[in-house]
């Protein structure tokens, strides 16, 4: 893409925030927030604050879908000549279209492959983790990096699809089918890896589909949805007041009606069903996922019997960073892969 297409991404990007400042401003509201009327109003004025909000949240999902469109062509600049990339999309199991980043080595040839889960259920891939990613790809890896359902930087409709251990592992299956309708991959040799939410996934991946990957790496991911719904914020950082009923609008039921469902997606209660090698990171000091949850999953590996599992907890680190404290957790991962993806 010529760099003439990033300058006219950045202006279009600072006049629609302008503009939606400006629209809305003049109402008092925020663009990033809710408008609220005191009192309860009706008729035409109950009408124009809900076109208020509607505007409102239109305008914040344009503005984080050019965010994305920049930060895209970023990726695309910052590959060129490193790796062969393309954004790309699948199908998944229920026919929904799921966009990816895909990265190739340069040489031609089959190499084993990486599916690479972003963290946060809303979160995306973005250009953050590339070097790392360009580095991998540039040592014999294919890599493909799904934005599944609920991520951000599309529509409003797709993220609202967010299905926590649900359908979105789903799409991890179908990235899974696509990698091996490349020529460019070995087949059945896949792995998987992702970091906080992403870990999560890769869990829940190789929990439902075993058969489908040679190895998986969970990076600080949680483990039990039913500690995250029931532990106050204070036992638990990652625990929302609106959890409760924002997960129940995904599972069906609360998890006061049906605990069950709940640990039908947990990691921590399913460690008997993974088969694959697995090696579990969390850093000391995570203030998002408490370490205890990776404890828990080990604790469950255990007594299942599993001797394919490595653990470490890394002194002094916390959710991802510093960089400096997880460098030797991505270097540990990558010699995790090249054990079992490496064998031909």
């Amino acid at each position: 893409m010529h760099p003439r297409r990033l300058m006219l991404l950045a202006t279009a990007l600072i006049g629609l925030t302008c503009a939606a400042n400006a629209q809305l401003s003049g109402y008092g509201v925020a663009v990033d927030e809710p408008f609220e009327a005191a009192g309860h109003e009706s008729g035409p004025i109950a009408a124009l604050e809900e076109e208020i909000n509607r505007l409102n949240r239109a305008a914040a999902f344009d503005k984080v879908a050019l965010q994305k469109e920049v930060d895209d062509l970023r990726i695309e600049l910052r590959s060129r000549d490193r790796v062969k990339f393309r954004k790309i999309s699948y199908r998944s199991t229920d026919g929904l279209v799921i966009p990816a980043y895909l990265f190739e080595p340069l040489a031609p040839g089959q190499y084993p492959a990486i599916i690479d889960v972003h963290g946060g259920q809303h979160g995306s891939v973005s250009s953050r983790s590339l070097q790392r990613t360009l580095g991998w790809v540039q040592a014999g890896y294919v890599i493909l990096a799904p934005d599944y359902r609920g991520s951000s930087g599309y529509s409003e409709s797709y993220y609202d699809k967010a299905d926590y251990g649900g359908k979105e592992i789903d799409d991890i299956l179908a990235a899974v089918e696509y990698l091996e309708s490349l020529p460019s991959v070995i087949e059945g040799h896949i792995g998987i890896i992702g970091g906080s939410h992403g870990g999560y996934n890769a869990l829940m991946a190789v929990i439902r589909y075993p058969e489908r990957f040679k190895v998986a790496v969970d990076l600080f991911g949680p483990t039990d949805l039913v500690y995250r719904l029931t532990a106050t914020p204070e036992q638990n950082a990652n625990t929302s007041t609106g959890d409760v009923a924002y997960f129940a609008s995904m599972v069906g039921k609360t998890i006061d009606e049906a605990p069950e469902l709940y640990e039908q997606r947990s990691p921590r209660y399913l460690a008997d069903q993974i088969k694959v090698p697995l090696l579990i990171l969390h850093g000391e000091k995570d203030q998002v996922v408490n370490v205890q949850e990776s404890l828990w999953l080990v604790e469950a590996l255990e007594k299942s019997g599993n001797t394919q599992f490595e653990f470490e907890v890394l002194e002094g680190a916390n959710h991802g960073f510093p960089a400096a404290l997880w460098q030797p957790g991505y270097d540990r991962a990558k010699v995790f892969l090249d054990r079992y993806l490496g064998e031909r």
